[in-house]
């Protein structure tokens, strides 16, 4: 009897014990059909410990990089008859390279180009967003990136951390969440910069429409690479922002803008004793791409304020620094017989060679005025007989 009775209440707690996992099993079930609200979140939470989840964001981020690596190995250049050339098979993946970014909570709202990046930091593999700075002016700080895979779109909230100046470092990082590792790719970066001749491809939206543009190398320097624009084509907002590759697929920049002749930011490649890089091409249109290494002064200022700053020479004189929310506002020299001559807001400004685009023979002096966040300018004086440089405050 003594023997019944224990079996009967082991077979009762073992049925309880059934039901209950039943019943937890069943309830799981529900949540992920009916997705209310934070359930699933919850669920997770409660089940999967804090450093199982980080060590399995970490393996996807390490993953989606090996995934790029092994993807632009092996890439090669098709030319079909009468269409552009095609790099498989990286196109048939570049949807999770590159996604649109706009405004979070808006119904219809403008949408610019963006793209997927990878940092090494203290040892972890994190996936970054860029797009283009004046793209980061026009959408806000909190946003929404939307990857547009074939057959469905996935979007994430995200959040525009440090924007440079259009002007200058023309680019915007995008704070992508943890879970943006489940479908996002991060570019592959070029070992080199494109030179003249050199073929580049565009990826991105237009209207938040993909797109794909053909180009050709113009020039380029530390901070920009100029390109040809499609004769057929007019370049179209929101195209700023997209990824730019050479034709090994690997990223050597950001397009940050299409210029027609009518446009008056295009007086810089018309005025050849200044552009003297440009003097013998058709500069009917343009595009212009910040270089994919100036990404990484973005991140540089992020994690330690004020050490991105990079030093500015004229003539081989050290005349100050300029941080990532700077541009050269303009650079005026002055000589001997009273003349000046002045430039404003150049692409062509490299820092380590500011007077590269002047004729310095009879040179005095040079006047270098700063744009800073928009809100106010400084300058430098430059004596390029004594061969010193003074700060001369705000004006």
């Amino acid at each position: 009897m003594l023997i019944n009775t224990r079996s009967c209440l082991l077979a009762l707690l073992l049925s309880c014990s059934l039901s209950a996992a039943f019943a937890q099993k069943n309830l799981i079930k529900a949540g992920e059909k009916l997705r209310p609200a934070g359930m699933q979140k919850m669920i997770t939470e409660l089940t999967v410990p804090a450093a199982a989840k980080t060590s399995a964001v970490q393996l996807s981020a390490a993953r989606a990089v090996q995934f790029s690596q092994r993807l632009v190995g092996g890439i090669r250049m098709e030319k079909p008859l009468f269409r552009s050339p095609v790099l498989q098979p990286l196109e048939q993946h570049m949807r999770q390279f590159v996604f649109t970014v706009s405004a979070r909570g808006e119904q219809h709202p403008f949408k610019g180009s963006g793209f997927v990046f990878a940092e090494k930091y203290q040892g972890k593999t994190i996936l970054w967003g860029a797009t283009a700075a004046h793209i980061a002016r026009a959408v806000g700080r909190e946003v929404t990136v939307t990857f547009h895979l074939h057959g469905r779109d996935v979007s994430f909230p995200a959040e525009i951390v440090l924007t440079g100046r259009k002007y200058g470092l023309n680019a915007a990082l995008i704070k992508l969440p943890p879970e943006a590792v489940e479908t996002a790719r991060p570019v592959v970066q070029a070992e080199t910069a494109p030179i003249k001749g050199d073929l580049l491809f565009t990826y991105g939206f237009s209207a938040g429409q993909y797109k794909k543009t053909l180009r050709r190398t113009i020039a380029s320097n530390a901070e920009r690479v100029v390109a040809d624009f499609p004769r057929l084509n007019t370049p179209k907002p929101g195209f700023c922002g997209s990824l730019v590759v050479n034709d090994q697929g690997k990223a050597v920049g950001i397009e940050v803008g299409g210029y027609s002749p009518e446009q008056e930011h295009l007086q810089w490649y018309h005025n050849r004793e200044a552009s003297w890089l440009l003097k013998t091409e058709n500069l009917s249109r343009i595009s212009e791409v910040v270089p994919f290494t100036r990404l990484y002064d973005l991140l540089k200022e992020y994690r330690q304020p004020g050490s991105a700053a990079r030093i500015m020479l004229f003539e081989g004189i050290r005349v100050g620094k300029l941080r990532p929310d700077e541009f050269i506002e303009s650079i005026t020299v002055r000589y001997a017989d009273g003349s000046h001559r002045m430039l404003m807001r150049n692409p062509f400004f490299d820092l380590s060679y500011l007077s590269a685009l002047f004729n310095l023979n009879g040179a005095r002096q040079a006047q270098i005025i700063i744009n800073k966040g928009r809100t106010h300018t400084y300058g430098y004086l430059v004596d390029l007989e004594k061969r010193t440089a003074e700060e001369i405050g705000e004006l």
